[in-house]
Protein backbone atom coordinates (compact mmCIF):
# COMPACT_ATOMS: atom_id res chain seq x y z
CA UNK A 1 0.00 0.00 0.00
CA UNK A 2 1.28 3.44 -0.94
CA UNK A 3 2.52 5.48 2.02
CA UNK A 4 0.82 8.78 2.77
CA UNK A 5 3.80 10.97 1.85
CA UNK A 6 4.20 9.09 -1.42
CA UNK A 7 0.52 9.68 -2.14
CA UNK A 8 0.98 13.43 -1.65
CA UNK A 9 4.03 13.67 -3.88
CA UNK A 10 2.41 11.36 -6.44
CA UNK A 11 -0.57 13.70 -6.55
CA UNK A 12 1.72 16.69 -7.03
CA UNK A 13 3.57 14.95 -9.84
CA UNK A 14 0.26 14.13 -11.50
CA UNK A 15 -0.94 17.72 -11.16
CA UNK A 16 2.35 19.04 -12.61
CA UNK A 17 2.15 16.70 -15.60
CA UNK A 18 -1.55 17.43 -16.15
CA UNK A 19 -0.71 21.15 -16.13
CA UNK A 20 1.96 20.62 -18.78
CA UNK A 21 4.74 21.95 -16.56
CA UNK A 22 8.29 20.71 -16.46
CA UNK A 23 10.04 20.49 -13.11
CA UNK A 24 12.01 23.59 -13.99
CA UNK A 25 8.88 25.56 -14.85
CA UNK A 26 7.16 24.50 -11.64
CA UNK A 27 10.27 25.38 -9.66
CA UNK A 28 10.20 28.92 -11.05
CA UNK A 29 6.49 29.34 -10.32
CA UNK A 30 6.78 27.99 -6.78
CA UNK A 31 10.09 29.63 -5.91
CA UNK A 32 11.80 26.35 -4.99
CA UNK A 33 14.67 24.45 -6.56
CA UNK A 34 14.17 22.00 -9.40
CA UNK A 35 16.32 19.52 -7.50
CA UNK A 36 13.95 19.65 -4.52
CA UNK A 37 10.97 18.89 -6.74
CA UNK A 38 12.84 15.95 -8.24
CA UNK A 39 13.63 14.55 -4.78
CA UNK A 40 10.03 14.96 -3.68
CA UNK A 41 8.67 13.20 -6.75
CA UNK A 42 11.21 10.39 -6.43
CA UNK A 43 10.36 9.93 -2.76
CA UNK A 44 13.90 10.53 -1.53
CA UNK A 45 12.92 13.56 0.54
CA UNK A 46 9.73 13.98 2.60
CA UNK A 47 7.66 17.10 1.93
CA UNK A 48 7.52 19.96 4.42
CA UNK A 49 4.50 22.18 4.97
CA UNK A 50 6.37 25.25 3.63
CA UNK A 51 7.39 23.52 0.40
CA UNK A 52 3.95 21.99 -0.06
CA UNK A 53 2.29 25.36 0.43
CA UNK A 54 4.38 26.88 -2.35
CA UNK A 55 3.75 23.95 -4.69
CA UNK A 56 0.04 23.87 -3.89
CA UNK A 57 -0.25 27.56 -4.76
CA UNK A 58 1.66 27.14 -8.00
CA UNK A 59 -0.45 24.14 -9.03
CA UNK A 60 -3.76 25.61 -7.79
CA UNK A 61 -4.41 22.57 -5.60
CA UNK A 62 -7.98 22.55 -4.23
CA UNK A 63 -8.56 23.19 -0.53
CA UNK A 64 -9.79 19.65 0.11
CA UNK A 65 -6.36 18.21 -0.79
CA UNK A 66 -4.56 20.86 1.23
CA UNK A 67 -6.51 19.76 4.28
CA UNK A 68 -5.64 16.14 3.56
CA UNK A 69 -1.93 17.00 3.39
CA UNK A 70 -2.14 18.82 6.72
CA UNK A 71 -3.79 15.74 8.22
CA UNK A 72 -1.16 13.23 7.14
CA UNK A 73 1.73 15.52 8.03
CA UNK A 74 0.47 15.69 11.63
CA UNK A 75 -0.29 12.02 12.41
CA UNK A 76 0.04 12.54 16.14
CA UNK A 77 -2.90 14.95 15.99
CA UNK A 78 -4.99 13.04 13.46
CA UNK A 79 -4.81 9.27 14.05
CA UNK A 80 -5.69 6.74 11.37
CA UNK A 81 -9.41 6.19 11.04
CA UNK A 82 -10.74 2.74 11.93
CA UNK A 83 -14.46 3.13 12.48
CA UNK A 84 -15.50 0.99 15.43
CA UNK A 85 -17.21 3.81 17.33
CA UNK A 86 -20.96 3.69 16.60
CA UNK A 87 -23.25 6.73 16.84
CA UNK A 88 -25.02 7.08 20.17
CA UNK A 89 -28.79 7.46 20.49
CA UNK A 90 -28.69 11.25 20.52
CA UNK A 91 -26.67 11.27 17.30
CA UNK A 92 -29.10 8.84 15.68
CA UNK A 93 -32.06 10.94 16.82
CA UNK A 94 -30.46 14.02 15.24
CA UNK A 95 -29.86 12.18 11.96
CA UNK A 96 -33.42 10.84 11.85
CA UNK A 97 -34.83 14.31 12.55
CA UNK A 98 -33.52 15.62 9.22
CA UNK A 99 -36.29 15.62 6.58
CA UNK A 100 -34.03 15.14 3.56
CA UNK A 101 -31.39 12.48 2.73
CA UNK A 102 -28.60 12.40 5.30
CA UNK A 103 -26.09 9.94 6.66
CA UNK A 104 -22.96 9.58 8.75
CA UNK A 105 -20.04 8.50 6.56
CA UNK A 106 -16.28 8.26 6.71
CA UNK A 107 -14.07 10.39 4.50
CA UNK A 108 -12.47 9.64 2.14
CA UNK A 109 -13.29 5.93 2.52
CA UNK A 110 -17.04 6.63 2.24
CA UNK A 111 -18.29 3.85 4.50
CA UNK A 112 -21.89 4.53 5.58
CA UNK A 113 -22.12 4.41 9.38
CA UNK A 114 -25.80 5.37 9.76
CA UNK A 115 -28.50 6.75 7.45
CA UNK A 116 -31.94 8.28 7.86
CA UNK A 117 -35.06 6.99 6.12
CA UNK A 118 -34.92 9.66 3.40
CA UNK A 119 -31.36 8.63 2.49
CA UNK A 120 -32.25 4.96 2.28
CA UNK A 121 -35.24 5.76 0.06
CA UNK A 122 -33.15 8.00 -2.21
CA UNK A 123 -30.33 5.48 -2.61
CA UNK A 124 -31.74 1.93 -2.48
CA UNK A 125 -29.21 -0.59 -1.21
CA UNK A 126 -26.97 2.05 0.34
CA UNK A 127 -27.54 0.85 3.90
CA UNK A 128 -25.33 1.32 6.98
CA UNK A 129 -22.28 -0.89 6.58
CA UNK A 130 -22.20 -0.33 2.81
CA UNK A 131 -19.43 1.52 1.01
CA UNK A 132 -20.61 4.39 -1.18
CA UNK A 133 -17.89 3.95 -3.81
CA UNK A 134 -18.62 0.24 -4.17
CA UNK A 135 -22.36 0.96 -4.37
CA UNK A 136 -21.77 3.58 -7.07
CA UNK A 137 -19.69 1.19 -9.16
CA UNK A 138 -21.45 -2.13 -8.58
CA UNK A 139 -25.14 -1.37 -8.02
CA UNK A 140 -26.99 -0.56 -11.28
CA UNK A 141 -29.54 1.57 -9.43
CA UNK A 142 -26.85 4.21 -8.82
CA UNK A 143 -26.92 5.16 -12.51
CA UNK A 144 -30.70 5.47 -12.37
CA UNK A 145 -31.07 7.68 -9.30
CA UNK A 146 -28.01 9.95 -9.77
CA UNK A 147 -27.71 12.28 -12.73
CA UNK A 148 -24.20 12.63 -14.24
CA UNK A 149 -23.18 9.36 -12.61
CA UNK A 150 -19.79 9.47 -14.34
CA UNK A 151 -18.74 12.73 -12.68
CA UNK A 152 -19.94 11.75 -9.22
CA UNK A 153 -18.27 8.35 -9.35
CA UNK A 154 -15.05 9.84 -10.69
CA UNK A 155 -14.93 12.41 -7.86
CA UNK A 156 -15.34 9.68 -5.26
CA UNK A 157 -12.67 7.42 -6.73
CA UNK A 158 -10.30 10.34 -7.26
CA UNK A 159 -10.63 11.50 -3.65
CA UNK A 160 -10.20 7.96 -2.34
CA UNK A 161 -7.09 7.41 -4.45
CA UNK A 162 -5.34 10.59 -3.36
CA UNK A 163 -6.55 11.06 0.21
CA UNK A 164 -7.11 7.64 1.77
CA UNK A 165 -3.42 6.84 2.51
CA UNK A 166 -2.56 8.00 6.01
CA UNK A 167 -6.20 8.70 6.91
CA UNK A 168 -8.13 5.48 6.29
CA UNK A 169 -6.81 2.29 7.89
CA UNK A 170 -4.62 0.34 5.41
CA UNK A 171 -6.65 -2.84 5.72
CA UNK A 172 -9.82 -0.91 4.87
CA UNK A 173 -8.18 0.70 1.83
CA UNK A 174 -7.28 -2.78 0.59
CA UNK A 175 -10.81 -4.08 1.19
CA UNK A 176 -12.47 -1.21 -0.66
CA UNK A 177 -9.99 -1.41 -3.53
CA UNK A 178 -10.46 -5.16 -3.90
CA UNK A 179 -14.25 -4.80 -3.86
CA UNK A 180 -14.38 -1.92 -6.35
CA UNK A 181 -11.95 -3.64 -8.72
CA UNK A 182 -14.82 -5.91 -9.72
CA UNK A 183 -16.31 -2.99 -11.66
CA UNK A 184 -15.23 -2.55 -15.31
CA UNK A 185 -15.17 1.22 -14.66
CA UNK A 186 -12.78 1.08 -11.71
CA UNK A 187 -9.43 1.20 -13.51
CA UNK A 188 -10.51 4.00 -15.84
CA UNK A 189 -11.81 6.17 -13.00
CA UNK A 190 -8.80 5.35 -10.82
CA UNK A 191 -6.17 6.21 -13.41
CA UNK A 192 -7.58 9.45 -14.83
CA UNK A 193 -7.16 12.90 -13.30
CA UNK A 194 -9.74 15.61 -12.57
CA UNK A 195 -8.86 19.28 -13.20
CA UNK A 196 -8.76 21.28 -9.93
CA UNK A 197 -11.53 23.59 -11.12
CA UNK A 198 -13.89 20.60 -11.46
CA UNK A 199 -13.29 19.22 -7.96
CA UNK A 200 -15.40 21.59 -5.81
CA UNK A 201 -18.73 19.91 -5.17
CA UNK A 202 -21.66 21.06 -7.26
CA UNK A 203 -25.37 20.42 -6.70
CA UNK A 204 -26.43 16.84 -7.42
CA UNK A 205 -29.58 15.80 -9.27
CA UNK A 206 -31.40 12.72 -8.00
CA UNK A 207 -34.69 11.01 -8.77
CA UNK A 208 -36.65 8.01 -7.43
CA UNK A 209 -35.45 4.56 -8.46
CA UNK A 210 -38.79 3.92 -10.22
CA UNK A 211 -38.23 7.03 -12.36
CA UNK A 212 -39.81 10.46 -12.36
CA UNK A 213 -38.68 14.05 -12.06
CA UNK A 214 -35.15 15.07 -11.13
CA UNK A 215 -34.59 17.08 -7.96
CA UNK A 216 -31.51 19.26 -7.64
CA UNK A 217 -29.95 18.90 -4.21
CA UNK A 218 -27.38 20.99 -2.43
CA UNK A 219 -24.84 18.74 -0.65
CA UNK A 220 -23.30 19.71 2.68
CA UNK A 221 -20.51 17.86 4.50
CA UNK A 222 -20.16 18.69 8.19
CA UNK A 223 -17.46 17.52 10.59
CA UNK A 224 -18.70 16.03 13.85
CA UNK A 225 -17.23 17.88 16.83
CA UNK A 226 -17.40 17.60 20.61
CA UNK A 227 -16.87 14.75 20.61
CA UNK A 228 -14.79 14.51 17.44
CA UNK A 229 -16.00 11.57 15.38
CA UNK A 230 -14.28 9.52 12.70
CA UNK A 231 -17.25 10.16 10.43
CA UNK A 232 -18.90 13.22 8.92
CA UNK A 233 -22.50 14.32 8.36
CA UNK A 234 -23.50 14.11 4.69
CA UNK A 235 -26.77 15.94 4.08
CA UNK A 236 -28.82 16.96 1.04
CA UNK A 237 -31.33 19.81 0.73
CA UNK A 238 -33.49 20.58 -2.33
CA UNK A 239 -32.63 23.83 -4.10
CA UNK A 240 -35.91 25.70 -4.41
CA UNK A 241 -38.52 24.21 -6.73
CA UNK A 242 -35.89 22.21 -8.62
CA UNK A 243 -37.88 19.45 -10.26
CA UNK A 244 -37.54 19.79 -14.00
Amino acid sequence: MVEAHEAITGYLRGRREASGLSRAELARKAGVSEGLIQKLEQGTRPPTSTTLGALFDALEVPAVYREYAATVLQPELTPTIDCDDAPNQAELDFLNSLPHPACYQTLPGLDVIAANAAYRRAFPGLEPGTNVIAWMLLNPVARVVIDDWEREAHLQVHAFRHMAPGVTAPHRIEEITRLCARSPDWQRLWSTDIPPADIPRRPVRIRPAEGGDWTTMYVQLLRCELPRRDWWVYSMVPIGDSAD
